[in-house]
């Protein structure tokens, strides 16, 4: 956009309200300070990373970045795909994402520990089932279909025998 006093620029747009008509005046730097407007000496230097960065901690937290890194030993789920998806894989999440997790439980629920029904205990072929079915997932991210073939099947076979 051009100056409306000469052809430079415009770097500074007003907008003026008066009797219910609308007008626009369109300035550069010189103009603007001829007709009397006060404008800062320098302006602010705002990087684009800072001001994403600034968005994302304002918005999502700190902590996202860290979490997405990480995934359940036992299960393999990412704090992503939680996010995305809203269910935990196994009981070991609430260790591994907890710094991410009792934000929402707080948000959620209003508290962060837990009063309702618990399970009554944790076997071990569940466990199994979770580390078999982590593996498929990584095996067809691989695109191992012969290694993620047999891991189903072992799954089902488990899945049958529970």
């Amino acid at each position: 956009m051009i100056c409306q006093r000469c052809p430079s620029e415009a770097v500074i747009h007003l907008t003026e309200q008066s009797d219910g008509q609308r007008r626009e005046i369109h300035l550069c730097l010189a103009c603007a300070r001829k007709a009397g407007l006060r404008l800062p000496e320098n302006p602010p230097k705002l990087p684009l990373d800072e001001v994403l960065q600034s968005l994302i901690v304002a918005h999502v937290g700190e902590l996202v970045g860290e979490l997405a890194e990480r995934s359940c030993p036992v299960c393999g789920i990412r704090f992503m795909e939680f996010r995305t998806g809203g269910r935990l894989g196994c009981p070991q999440d609430y260790q591994v994402f907890g710094a991410g997790l009792s934000p929402l439980l707080l948000r959620m629920h209003g508290a962060t520990r837990h009063v309702g029904k618990a399970v009554a205990r944790w076997n071990p072929a569940a466990l199994q089932r979770l580390q078999l079915r982590s593996q498929l997932r990584e095996a067809i991210a691989r695109e191992d279909y012969e290694l993620a073939a047999r891991l189903r099947d072992q799954l089902r076979f488990k899945d049958n025998d529970a």
